[in-house]
């Protein structure tokens, strides 16, 4: 009997010490689930920067004055400046991308105009004039692109793409001059010129780089740089005129995931 109280005293003693160790111990460690990509499979962005200045280009033309032909030569400005551009594209498979890409711009200039006008009353004395008329770019260009993504770190990716370009291109045109004269005109002064407005459209190529940093899984801001290039061919009475419609562009903007 004494030999069982000894040992149930003991078991009480014992008690408090384990409860305490018990309480002190630490927790199992758990593992988190990895977080999921910031990037998302759908983005868009809107960017504006600078286009490069596209070549210029000339016409020529004539027509009949005095029973002789005035002939006329235009030099049109090059074409560059303010661009403003939205881009869509969706991960279709692993990094493989296909998305659209619509940018817009517009710029005014002065194309240089010279005229060769008849005598009134000789033949073959040709009057000299010169004279510049305001005259303006515009171009809206949407290209189907399929691409691919380079991840650079978790949250910085470099997207490149490329595809064709439908290019819509309104350009002002010079038509014809006036001009002053006087008796016994020897000579002629350049007033005006007479203008009017030609669209058309044509297919061409386009390429671009995008570079985003997603500074929160939805949000982000990026830079890019693309280039586009079609031929367009313009209609300006009995003539043809082509021009090289697009070119390079480099901006920056914002950036949506989703």
């Amino acid at each position: 009997m004494r030999a069982g109280r000894l040992l149930f005293a003991a078991a009480l003693v014992a008690l408090p010490a384990h409860t305490a160790l018990a309480q002190t111990a630490p927790p199992p460690a758990t593992t988190s689930a990895p977080s999921s990509s910031a990037a998302g499979r759908f983005h868009l962005g809107v960017d504006v920067g600078s286009q490069v200045k596209a070549g210029s280009f000339s016409d020529a033309f004539d027509v009949p004055l005095y029973l002789e032909n005035e002939h006329v030569t235009v030099d049109y400005p090059d074409a560059g400046g303010l661009f403003v551009s939205v881009s869509a594209r969706y991960r279709l498979w692993k990094q493989m991308t296909v998305g659209v890409v619509v940018s817009a711009f517009s710029d005014n200039g002065d194309a240089t105009v010279k005229a060769s006008l008849p005598h009134p009353f000789f033949d073959n004395t040709p009057r000299n004039i010169e004279g510049t008329a305001g005259t303006r770019r515009e171009e809206l260009s949407v290209s189907p692109t399929v691409g691919w993504l380079l991840p650079l770190s978790s949250s910085v990716q470099l997207a490149v793409n490329a595809g064709p370009a439908v290019i819509g291109a309104k350009q002002r045109f010079v038509t014809g001059v006036r001009f002053s004269e006087t008796y016994p005109y020897d000579t002629a002064t350049f007033t005006s010129a007479d203008l009017t407005q030609s669209s058309q459209t044509a297919v061409g190529v386009y390429a671009g780089a995008d570079v985003t940093w997603m500074f929160s899984p939805h949000v982000g801001a990026g830079g890019v740089f693309q280039f586009t290039r079609a031929t367009v061919k313009h209609k300006v009475g009995d003539r043809t005129v082509s021009i090289d419609a697009g070119g390079a562009q480099a901006g920056g903007g914002i950036r949506f995931a989703f």
